[in-house]
């Protein structure tokens, strides 16, 4: 190995150092609680909505960096403190809250082994070839598939440089279809037999199987 090339790994590493921390103490944090905290800590502040939001944004930032904090269960916790419009805008703008911090890092950390990690999803491998023609699409089925989890798409995405707004306009759109199901799910939970809460149910169950329907074939395109 030559020395550049030596240099290059160590500084890698001491780069990577302060992230894998970080990611690894609140992925801790979230096992030890249990993911219910997380719920619990939303409905404390559900008196006074304005500390409420600020608290549901600082845990979708909180999952950008941690893992076992699943989309779920806030957008269920959301849904059962605001009405359902409300819900709705708060959990799509947390989604796009939660796209950030690792899209950046991945873009200008300069971690290229991110990328070649996930080479062997040979789906991502299809997407890697055809990300120019419409970033977009690129980032919509990727966050659609969630075969991957969404902390490290959002990496993975950014070291690919898929330009920005297309990674977020279409990462967004990606996962709106399982937020909307969970959240109309979760504001209909006082009545679940109502036609309301069924469809929402159907709903959610079909874009999961869906999205692994789709996965399958792209899988077989790759």
């Amino acid at each position: 190995m030559k020395k550049d090339d030596k240099q290059k790994g160590a500084l890698t590493i001491v780069r990577l150092i302060p992230i894998i921390v970080l990611f690894l103490g609140t992925t801790v944090v979230v096992i030890l609680k249990g993911p219910s905290y997380f719920t619990t800590l939303v409905e404390t502040f559900s008196s006074n909505l304005a500390i409420t939001t600020l608290v549901i944004m600082a845990l979708f930032l909180f999952k950008s960096i941690s893992f076992g904090l699943p989309y779920t269960i806030i957008y269920i916790a959301v849904g059962h403190i605001y009405p359902l419009w409300m819900a709705l805008i708060i959990n799509a703008i947390g989604i796009m809250v939660n796209m950030q911090i690792p899209y950046f890092v991945g873009r200008y950390g300069g971690f290229s082994f991110i990328e070649k990690s996930l080479n062997h999803f040979s789906f991502v491998q299809n997407f890697k070839n055809n990300r120019q023609k419409s970033s977009f699409v690129f980032s919509f089925l990727v966050k659609f598939i969630g075969v991957v989890p969404h902390e490290i798409t959002n990496l993975l995405l950014g070291s690919l440089k898929v330009p920005y707004f297309g990674y977020l306009l279409g990462g967004t759109l990606g996962l709106l279809p399982g937020m909307v199901a969970t959240t109309v799910a979760s504001n209909s939970l006082k009545d679940p037999f109502s036609l309301r809460f069924i469809v929402s149910v159907l709903s959610f169950v079909f874009v999961m199987l869906f999205s692994y329907y789709l996965y399958g074939r792209l899988k077989k395109k790759s």
